[in-house]
Parts: structure tokens; sequence; C-alpha cells
């Protein structure tokens, strides 16, 4: 065999492996998410769905940035694993917060604590948000504060406290949410029709937040004298937000439309 042909078989046999190599990589490879299954268009629209200018530092070791990155209510749900109506409620009462902290727009994340009760939806948006972690002392978990927040510029010793304005979240919602919340703590099951029917009012419920003024739904409430936690009042919760992971669905779409089941019960 000569040279030739040896060099030209040698060069087809590593093509064929490159080759084979890239469509096992394609086919390994993940494919991109579909926003429609888990972060809804009119989401994406919503009037008052506006993203937040973020300072951080530039590495382990790294200067604060000297331009602010965009964060959007998407980031965060992408992070904590779906869009909920606890998790608008947090971004809604959250912008309020850090907007009336840093009134130039540019939220700088290292000089922030907060706190927040005990609750998956809860927990992930301060930090997320805020950057304020447990681990650091910068995020404290203390129920008393409800469906709220209390967050601390701590720089200027600025504190705020944010919760929904009282008629905001339907009744009829948040009693359909304890009911469900009662039967999964008793080891009950919940049928679909339930599980659908909180859905759909959570998913209203989220586009009522993020189509309305956030002024006219959030109270704002400057803290004098302001001491933060040395320690969380509640630093241990079960997780609320897979209680039905495992009930059945009405159909093979999956959810309805985007929203997460209730996050407002006490806990979540």
């Amino acid at each position: 065999m000569t040279s030739s042909l040896r060099f030209s078989r040698s060069v087809a046999v590593l093509l064929s492996i490159v080759v084979t190599g890239s469509i096992v990589l394609a086919a390994a490879a993940p494919a991109a998410d579909s926003a429609d299954t888990w972060y809804p268009d009119w989401a994406m629209t919503a009037t008052y769905n506006r993203p937040l200018a973020v300072l951080d530092t530039d590495g382990a070791l790294g200067r604060r940035n000297l331009r602010p990155k965009v964060l959007t209510l998407r980031d965060v749900a992408r992070v904590h694993g779906h869009l909920c109506d606890g998790l608008v409620v947090a971004w809604v009462e959250l912008g309020v917060a850090l907007r009336a902290l840093f009134p130039d727009g540019v939220v700088d994340r290292t000089d922030l604590r907060a706190v927040s009760k005990n609750g998956p939806c809860w927990v992930d948006a301060a930090a997320w948000t805020t950057g304020a972690r447990i681990n650091h002392g910068t995020l404290a978990l203390d129920n008393e504060v409800g469906n709220g927040f209390i967050v601390e510029r701590v720089s200027t010793r600025m504190a705020v406290q944010v919760s929904l304005n009282a008629g905001v979240v339907p009744a009829e919602f948040a009693e359909l949410e304890r009911v469900i919340r009662s039967r999964r703590a008793a080891g009950q099951p919940v049928d679909a029709e339930a599980i659908d029917r909180v859905e759909r009012q959570a998913d209203a419920l989220s586009r009522k937040l993020l189509t309305t003024a956030p002024e006219t739904l959030v109270r704002l409430e400057p803290l004098a004298n302001f001491r933060f936690p040395a320690e969380s009042r509640n630093p241990i919760a079960p997780r609320g937000d897979t209680i039905d992971r495992d009930m059945p669905r009405s159909g093979p779409a999956g959810k309805l439309d985007g929203a997460s089941h209730g996050c407002l019960e006490a806990g979540m």
C-alpha cells in the first residue's frame, strides 16, 4: 500500500470519527427550552413586568461592577423552577422596595440585607433578587413578615417593609389553596380538577400583578431604627411547592398557562 493511500485512509477515518462524534454530541445536547412550557408569552409582554438593573462584583476577589446587568423575572423563575403567583408577588414587592432604596435605578446587590418568611418562592426571590444570603448573614428567615419582605440598604441604614395591600389576593383563591394544602398534609389525595382550579386562579392573580401599577398593589413602609436580626427565627421549613408532584393531571398537556399552583399559604 502506498504512503499516499495510507494517508487518504487515515484522513477518512479521522473525518468519520469527527462526524460521528459531532452527531453524538448533538444528540446528547439538551434541547432549548420552549418559553410556553414554563414562562408564558403574556408574562414576557406584561406592562409592569419590569427588569431590574443590578450591580455585583467582577469575580470572587473582584471589585464592584462598572456597568449594571439586567435581571428579569424570567431569570428568577428559571432558577426557582417555575413561574408562580408567589414568585410574582415577591418580584413585584421586591421591585418596589429596591426602587425606593436605590432611586437612581441601579441596585447594588453587594449592599443589601433582607428578611423573608421561610417559603421556597419567597426565599429564592429574596436571594436572587437582592443578593442577600443566609450563609453570609444577610438573609434572615422570619415568618412574622408574612407574604412580604424587609429590605435594608446597609450603607445608608435605610430599611423598608413591603407587603400586598388588603384585597389584592382573592379570598376564594386563598381558601381553595388552604383546603388543598390541608388535604395533602393529612396524606389525602387531591383530584386534578381542584389543582386545575387553583392553577387557573394563581395564573389570574399573576396576570393582575404584572399588569397593574405596583404602587396600587404594594404597601411600602419605611422602618426607622431597624435592626437586622442576629439569626433566623424560622431557619428550617418543609418544602411546600412539591406536595402535588405526583397528583393526577387532567390531560397530557401539563400546566395550564405557565403558572404553578398557589404559593401564598403560610409555609410557602
